[in-house]
């Protein structure tokens, strides 16, 4: 027998675990037994199979082939941030049969990214920024059944790309892009010949092909006649500009790369402009940009009074010519205008150019990638943003609300926000919500909370139906208390989001109490509630404890982001309640006392004609870890003497008692 050293033991005793499914896994990341018919074992797979999901956790690369168990036969990467897909990126994974890559950022896919996959059937590519596709990019995958490239950013697909896919039966390819013109008559030949079906797969170019399906377009009607049709032509600045003598102009040219030929020229009344560093005049040399756009710069410093006039930038190809083309108007110094100003706010920085006095000056938004997958983003509006000059030449009125927010998480948020909700949708994007509200402790912008209030307040309306609902509000609002307290405190001050979030809290109970239940609670890392329906005549006092579990090895607080079914839930605050107003110890070990109320029996006392009243009550509680939900945004009272705004950092209990409704009821009698 050979000899084997202690690093091979430890290496087979980490593989023989990843196998098992004790996966050394990132943070967030999931592994689960693959569930599958019986006798359809992936070949060569060890017992038992397993799917690994990472998605929305930020992963900026794909998972190392060897951190993965070997018997991974589904690999769920989406809603990430990945860029790249680098060669040999999956060569371990010979089991593997579904790899989804959906909504990333993935612009660069090296040769033999996909090598070694000899068992993947399903594999998700869409909603990336995907421009170059090699042709023997899917080289090897013999076994592959379905392919989705769509939503990425090329117009057209090499001839070629799809041989050795034998297998292949659906082909998705819809882009915003697709130029259904003579460079696909081989596509439209070879899914007719291999039976392959393409689905939702629309040309988007030219206009008279324009929404048509592209498995249903005769190969003859696909031409490159002209006139040239570009998918993508943009020329920023679009609109005229109005700009004073010795000031500074860049141009930018993109358009949709077509044809290898092609050029981008710049023309300012219909002569051709040369680089020209006398006159200040400097051109960018045309470059292609992920095989999918030609680009192009053109920028005039100290400009003069002679660049007034009709500046084109015009793309020249063997199918033709497109233009786009603005006017310039050069004014002397000397007019009254407002000075250049720098914005910088949460849509982005933007550089606002000297302008006219009475002038309303416009800026493009800024385009940001859709880096969770859930914002598609919108094409760029060169009048997204605008300030107004007055007559004074004093910047006024600005607007900025047509642009997208500059942070991820807060465009995410928004598009969350704008969901329409219903009863079949409220669940499940309460859940979405809650995985978003995981990183509260990264949350930068106001409109961040605010958003989120918004979100609890729309679910509220949907609790009384739902009573699991309730709980993922409480763990939505238990994360939140994890953001900065600077971000709270304006987000209070700005629409009293932290109030609307409590008020939505008290209302769980009211709605899970009318069901007719005698009790309600729910727990989370930062949040307990308790309610209870408590007959006056029988009350002889009560007193609840809040606490935490710990176990004997505890260091720190802990983990509070999320509620999750594999997590501690001992890391949880809870409410202990007893029928007496006497305060006694909780009988639990390894136990500490958050915080406790008491109400005495008194609490529901006597009417006027000395008759004990009989009523029957709803008891609400609420603990909170700590105040960060209470803010307060007053002045001089909430300072302390180091002129530092105050906060509560002990854990806050609120109590309400209400009248039940005419419904019959359990009681909690004393």
């Amino acid at each position: 027998m050979k000899a084997v050293c202690a690093a091979d033991v430890l290496r087979f005793m980490a593989l023989a675990l990843l196998g098992g499914g004790c996966l050394a896994l990132p943070h967030g990341c999931k592994s689960s037994e693959e569930r599958r018919g019986a006798g359809r074992p992936a070949p060569g797979a060890a017992a038992p199979e397993r799917k690994v999901v990472c998605s929305n956790t930020g992963l900026l690369q794909v998972l190392p082939g060897d951190g993965l168990p070997n018997s991974t036969v589904a690999l769920i990467l989406s809603n990430n941030k990945i860029q790249e897909l680098k060669n040999g990126s999956f060569a371990s994974l010979y089991a593997l049969e579904r790899l989804d890559i959906r909504n990333n950022l993935i612009n660069h896919i090296e040769p033999g990214a996909f090598v070694g996959l000899l068992a993947l059937k399903r594999l998700d590519l869409s909603n990336n920024r995907i421009g170059c596709l090699n042709v023997d990019i899917f080289k090897g995958l013999s076994n592959l059944i379905r392919l989705n490239l769509s939503g990425n950013m090329f117009s057209s697909l090499s001839q070629g790309i799809f041989d050795g896919l034998d297998s292949l039966k659906t082909l998705e390819i819809q882009t915003p892009y697709l130029l259904c013109d003579c460079n696909l008559r081989w596509l439209i030949s070879w899914v007719k010949e291999k039976g392959v079906g393409v689905r939702d797969s629309k040309c988007a170019y030219p206009r008279s092909l324009q929404g048509e399906t592209l498995g249903a377009i005769k190969a003859e009607n696909l031409t490159c006649d002209a006139p040239l049709e570009l998918p993508s032509f943009q020329m920023t600045p679009s609109h005229g500009q109005i700009v004073f003598k010795g000031d500074s102009l860049p141009f930018q040219c993109l358009a949709s790369y077509v044809d290898k030929g092609m050029q981008v020229l710049w023309y300012q009344d219909g002569k051709m402009v040369e680089p020209d560093a006398s006159q200040g005049i400097v051109i960018e040399k045309s470059t292609v940009q992920n095989c999918s756009h030609i680009a192009s710069a053109l920028t005039i410093s100290n400009i003069q009074l002679g660049s007034t006039g009709s500046w084109e930038c015009r793309v020249r190809t063997s199918r033709g010519n497109n233009t786009r083309t603005v006017n310039i108007m050069v004014l002397e110094s000397s007019d009254k205008h407002c000075p250049p100003d720098r914005v910088t706010n949460n849509k982005g920085d933007f550089r606002w150019p000297r302008t006219l006095a009475g002038i309303i000056a416009y800026l493009p938004c800024i385009r940001y990638p859709a880096g969770t997958g859930i914002y598609p983003g919108s094409s760029p509006d060169d009048r997204g943003a605008w300030r107004r000059c007055d007559r004074a030449g004093l910047w006024a009125e600005e607007d900025y609300s047509r642009c997208q927010y500059a942070n991820d998480v807060t465009r995410v948020l928004y598009i969350i926000n704008q969901m329409p909700l219903n009863l079949t949708n409220a669940v499940t994007t309460a859940q979405q919500l809650l995985a978003y509200t995981v990183d509260a402790a990264n949350f930068s912008d106001k409109m961040d909370v605010i958003f989120v209030a918004q979100m609890i307040e729309k679910f509220g309306k949907f609790a009384e139906k739902y009573k699991e609902l309730g709980a993922v509000m409480v763990d939505i609002s238990s994360n939140l208390m994890l953001a900065d307290e600077r971000v709270l405190w304006m987000a209070q001050r700005e629409s009293r989001a932290c109030s609307r979030i409590v008020e939505c809290l008290q209302r769980i109970a009211g709605y899970r109490l009318a069901s007719g239940g005698p009790v309600y609670s729910t727990h989370s890392p930062n949040i307990a509630l308790e309610a209870y329906v408590i007959k006056a005549s029988t009350f002889n006092g009560m007193t609840c404890t809040v606490f935490q579990k710990i176990t004997p090895d505890r260091s720190g607080p802990g983990d509070y982001s999320r509620r999750d079914p594999d997590l501690n839930l001992n890391r949880h605050l809870s409410f202990k309640c007893n029928v007496t107003s006497t305060l006694s110890s909780l009988a639990l070990k390894n136990t500490i006392v958050e915080a406790s109320i008491q109400l005495p029996a008194s609490l529901f006392s006597q009417s006027n004609a000395g008759q004990k009243d009989d009523g029957t009550y709803k008891l609400q509680l609420l603990a909170f870890r700590n105040g960060k939900l209470f803010p307060a945004t007053g002045n001089s009272t909430v300072l302390a003497d180091d002129g530092k705004r105050r906060s509560v950092a002990t854990p806050v209990i609120l109590a309400k008692i209400g009248v039940l409704g005419r419904r019959q009821h359990g009681v909690i009698e004393g």
